[in-house]
């Protein structure tokens, strides 16, 4: 597995990081397992959608 961080700023301006974990041999995962996953710094899942990112409950979107 690897992974990589990239910067974020949601509605207000308030900047994150972005953390994207891959899977280095995507052959040995399950056909319904994700590339890649996204989390915050704080542990929180974030779902991917194009260029922005939203936590499960929707609380916060981010732009990259």
């Amino acid at each position: 597995m690897s992974f990589r961080q990239f910067p974020a700023t949601d509605a207000n301006g308030e900047n994150y990081v972005i953390i994207e974990f891959k899977e280095e041999a995507a052959g040995d995962t399950a056909p319904d397992t994700p590339a890649a996953r996204y989390e915050l710094a704080d542990g929180r899942h974030l779902v991917r959608d194009g260029r922005q990112f939203r936590t499960s409950g929707g609380e916060l979107t981010l732009t990259t």
